[in-house]
């Protein structure tokens, strides 16, 4: 009896999860692909090669025994870039309007769960949503 019980309050649990490892990417895609977001796809799209180039070339400059220029390699890093900030504030807005279209008021707490995402303790089941946002995500996308 207990178990029914404890097995029925967990069905309809109020808390759900992302993984925003699995979505991020396709998350950027599809907000730099909107209508107005051109110019920011670019130029976000050119400071993240040259990061990874600029990382690139500091590991192998550090695996070669040559001496890098932290100046050189902190330049080339994408930290405080506003376009980043910028692509990171349309994909939270992007994401709720997801979320509110997708799911109503079904889960009063949607957490994220990613590389450094805060742990939360529950006693309630968590609904991992992931799959049905990248859904979301993939049915956004332009069809070109």
């Amino acid at each position: 009896m207990m178990l029914s019980a404890a097995v029925a309050e967990h069905a309809n649990a109020s808390v759900a999860k992302i993984d925003y490892n699995e979505i991020d990417d396709l998350l950027v895609q599809v907000v730099l692909s909107r209508d107005g977001n051109e110019g920011l796809g670019e130029r976000f799209v050119a400071k993240k090669e040259a990061a990874k180039a600029a990382q690139e070339k500091m590991q192998a400059a550090m695996m070669r025994g040559e001496p890098v220029n932290p100046m050189e390699a902190a330049a080339g890093m994408l930290h405080a870039d506003p376009d980043k900030k910028k692509v990171e504030q349309l994909c939270q807005k992007h994401l709720l309007e997801v979320i509110d279209r997708v799911f109503g008021g079904k889960y009063e707490i949607i957490f994220k769960d990613g590389y450094r995402s805060s742990l939360i303790y529950s006693k309630a089941a968590i609904d991992d949503v992931t799959v049905v946002i990248k859904q979301e995500l993939l049915r956004s996308l332009p069809s070109n």
